[in-house]
């Protein structure tokens, strides 16, 4: 069955009902998995919807199992959607504020994101977006840094069975049943995405080489971090630098373009001596060092 981009707009009328400022809780919390509770048999022709676990891992990949009572399998007639609204305020007020939108039809997965303006495009990434499909009902996931990072976002799940194609190959929905968790009138589910941050050192460096005297001298540690894949945007930096036991006054520190950065100036008469010390680069509770020591000259 051939699909359009995104099936929002004939599925729109399902969730007019439901006010996007109520949040429904969840019923079951264990370690990060949370576990979303749905009402059954509203449409006996419609997936049945019982209950959505969400969960995600350190490195931030977000996992929606959503158990189906009875679909076994994912036929060419059903569809999957996920609105998650993760700035308030922010997305498509027609489909509950949500700023990305995943869609699940027989043979794919995809991540959309709201243009703003009137549409959902493809979202720039799709490398983190897969799915498998059991007796139980689809598992759907997706990368948190594909998703803005958010630390918490808004959900509703719609599950519909019955699509067919026109005579013009375009999707006909005139027959196709609808389940949406939470019910109408139940707002949307709210998960808090935990991850341990975990830094990586990928470079450290010393300048110049070797250390001068009366010169600036400076040390870069350049980290990645685990819950986004790629270099650190931003932490705290602690620098340390002593010659023969006498603490040098750090000059500037930053972080920019995933180098954590301390600059000190070696005194005139520090000639011959050594310049020992460390760098320190924190991010959300992780913590990353590295120890250097120059001969100044």
């Amino acid at each position: 069955m051939r699909r359009p981009r995104l099936l929002f707009a004939v599925l729109m009328a399902a969730l007019v009902a439901v006010p996007a400022i109520a949040l429904a809780a969840s019923t079951a919390t264990t370690a990060n998995s949370q576990v979303f509770q749905d009402a059954t048999g509203e449409d006996p022709e419609a997936p049945d919807v019982t209950s959505i676990t969400v969960s995600n891992d350190d490195t931030g990949l977000i996992s929606f199992k959503i158990d189906v009572a009875n679909r076994p399998s994912l036929t060419p007639d059903m569809l999957f959607l996920v609105f998650l609204d993760t700035v308030p305020g922010v997305g498509d007020a027609d489909s509950l504020g949500a700023d990305y939108a995943l869609q699940l039809v027989a043979g794919s997965a995809a991540l959309f994101k709201w243009n703003g303006t009137d549409d959902y495009d493809a979202a720039p990434s799709q490398a983190s977006t897969s799915f498998t499909y059991e007796p139980t009902g689809p598992t759907i996931r997706v990368g948190a840094v594909d998703l803005g990072s958010p630390k918490t976002f808004g959900f509703v799940v719609i599950a519909v069975s019955g699509i067919v194609d026109d005579a013009a190959g375009d999707p006909d929905f005139t027959n196709a049943h609808t389940d949406v968790a939470p019910n109408a009138g139940g707002g949307l589910y709210r998960y808090e995405v935990k991850a341990t941050v975990k830094l990586t050192a990928v470079g450290f460096t010393t300048s110049p080489k070797p250390a001068r005297a009366g010169k600036a001298f400076s040390v870069g540690l350049a980290a990645t971090q685990n819950t986004t894949g790629r270099l650190v945007k931003g932490g705290t930096v602690l620098c340390n630098a002593t010659i023969a036991g006498t603490r040098l006054p750090v000059r500037a520190k930053r972080v920019r373009n995933g180098v954590a950065t301390c600059v000190w100036r070696i005194p005139k008469t520090a000639k011959g001596k050594m310049v020992r010390g460390s760098v320190t680069l924190l991010v959300e509770g992780a913590r990353l060092s590295r120890s250097f020591s120059a001969k100044i000259r």
